[in-house]
């Protein structure tokens, strides 16, 4: 589903085709995804609530929100795979929706991966002092890098829904967009990742 995320993002490079197969693809996925986790939805109402499962479960749900109602609008808009669908009136409208969820639902879902990275970055910590060294700068220059192709992507005015269509320049090299959108992923990855460990951290202290 991840690896999914830039394809989709690339929405005009790729074409018009390949995003509506690679969004129907990640639907399915999801479908999957949730299916497997069906047991999540039980525990919903048991157990005690700790500040990581606030934070975890608010995020779940939200996405699951966004994954729903991205798709749908996305279907209805559809020009080659869901043609026999009747159109409906309202296209710009729900290309503004499909926007605004697209750039939040890959914010989201980047943080949602990367809050589950606790057991690989455990793993880290057990290696010598200059791996985790070299592995800190390596992913601080990252994300410094990210945080300013998430301000030139005009990521925040796509999330606010103060810009109405996404702009692609297509003089420039793809490589150069999926860079910069993978940076962006790992740059919120490593923000759910911390802010899981930040609320473990401030458990066992008060604890």
């Amino acid at each position: 589903m991840v690896i999914l995320l830039p394809i989709l993002m690339a929405y005009s490079l790729v074409g018009e085709t390949l995003h509506e197969v690679a969004g129907s693809v990640l639907f399915v996925l999801f479908i999957i995804h949730n299916l497997l986790n069906r047991k999540w939805y039980g525990s919903l109402l048991k157990g005690r609530y700790s500040s990581v499962r606030v934070f975890r479960t608010i995020l779940n749900l939200s996405l699951i929100v966004i994954m729903i109602l991205q798709p749908l609008s996305g279907i209805l808009m559809s020009k080659h795979l869901y043609t026999f669908l009747p159109s409906l009136p309202i296209s710009s409208l729900l290309r503004r929706i499909h926007m605004i969820l697209a750039y939040w639902g890959y914010v989201l879902m980047s943080i949602h991966a990367g809050s589950h990275l606790g057991p690989l970055f455990h793993k880290l910590k057990t290696r010598n002092k200059v791996a985790r060294i070299i592995v800190c700068v390596i992913l601080g220059s990252i994300s410094a890098y990210a945080c300013i192709a998430f301000i030139g992507r005009g990521f925040p005015g796509y999330m606010l829904g103060r810009v109405a269509f996404a702009f692609f320049d297509y003089n420039e090299p793809r490589i150069l967009f999926f860079l910069d959108y993978l940076s962006i992923m790992l740059l919120f990855m490593l923000i759910g990742f911390f802010i899981v460990y930040w609320f473990g951290r401030k458990r066992q202290i008060t604890e």
